[in-house]
């Protein structure tokens, strides 16, 4: 397992993300978000972005890394939109920060319990590359039913649009977004460029974060079986993967310079 980030840089990250929104929200919304990241600040500060390395920020702090890359490509893209003329639609600033800061909010889990969970099986993280695996004692949800479970939960209102923006994130490679982007009825296409904006700055991000896995990758000694995969999958005893994510059983001792 590769740590892109050090303790340090992931603290830094979630102050900056908790920063990013007391500074651009206010009122109702503001005080719903502070309430929900108050409750999720011990989990979501090591969430990962996936359970396996060679998708995108399967480590820790991963979630928020990916966040806040998005969430700067989407200002940036919204940017470009403006400039060159597109993407009327009924959304500002305010709105893609929003939208690019809970796309991928269903990944945290809900109010108690954590969708990605360590894996315990030593051969699933050397031979796969399966880091971590999902909570199988949570109800099952797609991560947008499950994004949008938590905003209410926590009384976070949103907009149509932001609706829209958060769901079609993935683009066409989620088949249920097909209906969306492919319409032959103009009364039915799309009204709101926000989920074009969506796509675009959470592609580059994942393309990004994966490019940077290889790159740390290479010349990294492997730990696959040369021969291939073992007659039996089976759990060792020594699990390097910790029960509980923390900093300490991901880093160790931290000792004064």
């Amino acid at each position: 397992m590769i740590h892109i980030l050090d303790e340090t840089k992931i603290t830094e990250n979630y102050e900056k993300f908790r920063k990013l929104i007391n500074q651009t929200f206010t009122g109702e919304r503001l005080e719903s978000l502070n309430k929900m990241y108050d409750v999720l600040e011990d989990r979501i500060i090591l969430t990962p972005a996936s359970s396996t390395e060679h998708f995108h920020n399967a480590f820790a702090g991963g979630y928020l890394d990916h966040v806040l890359r998005v969430t700067r490509n989407a200002v940036k893209v919204f940017d470009l939109h403006t400039e060159l003329g597109i993407g009327d639609g009924g959304y500002d600033r305010e709105t893609v920060i929003f939208t690019a800061l809970h796309h991928d909010l269903g990944k945290v889990g809900n109010d108690t319990d954590s969708w990605y969970i360590p894996n315990d099986s030593q051969w699933h993280i050397e031979n796969q590359g399966k880091i971590y695996k999902t909570n199988s004692s949570m109800h099952w949800m797609n991560l947008n039913d499950r994004t949008f479970w938590m905003l209410n939960h926590f009384g976070v209102k949103i907009s149509e649009v932001e609706y829209l923006g958060i769901k079609l994130t993935d683009g066409l490679y989620d088949e249920g977004n097909k209906e969306y982007y492919i319409q032959y009825n103009k009364d039915n296409a799309l009204k709101t460029g926000l989920p074009y904006v969506m796509h675009q700055a959470d592609i580059m991000a994942a393309r990004f974060e994966n490019e940077r896995f290889l790159k740390l990758k290479q010349g990294t000694p492997t730990t696959k079986n040369v021969g291939g995969r073992p007659a039996t999958k089976k759990k060792l005893e020594n699990v390097v993967m910790p029960k509980k994510i923390d900093f300490k059983s991901i880093f160790g001792e931290q000792t004064e310079a």
